[in-house]
């Protein structure tokens, strides 16, 4: 006979299907930001007006759609209203990495969550 052992408290029971969701949503997140730091780093070494572009897309929307974008992209909003600061190339620099590994922690918390372990 099988078995029952109760869920942790305040969770509910995840099957493979779950798991597998996580994933693929850990997997989509990651390139997702993969993706646009690579369009930061390449709008830095060009002339910038890419990050000049985006920062007055991102700084021209509604409230409620400001809001949910910079919710969801909140490292690279964060860099950008940095870039239009006019910092040092160096401070830059210690900005630019510090959102990268930022991004990187959030990440594999996420997927850590996702996946079921803890520490």
């Amino acid at each position: 006979m099988t078995e029952i052992t109760p869920a942790s408290p305040g969770r509910p029971p995840k099957g493979r299907s779950g798991r597998v969701v996580g994933v693929v949503l850990s997997m989509g997140a990651l390139i997702v930001f993969a993706v646009l730091w690579f369009y930061v780093a390449a709008a830095v070494f060009s002339d910038g007006t890419l990050l000049d572009d985006t920062w007055a897309w991102l700084s021209s929307l509604d409230t409620l759609a400001a809001v949910v974008a910079w919710l969801a992209l909140l490292p690279l909003a964060v860099f950008l209203w940095s870039w239009q600061a006019d910092l040092e190339p160096w401070v830059m620099g210690i900005v630019m990495l510090g959102l990268l590994a930022w991004t990187l922690v959030a990440l594999s918390g996420l997927r850590r969550r996702r996946s079921g372990q803890h520490g």
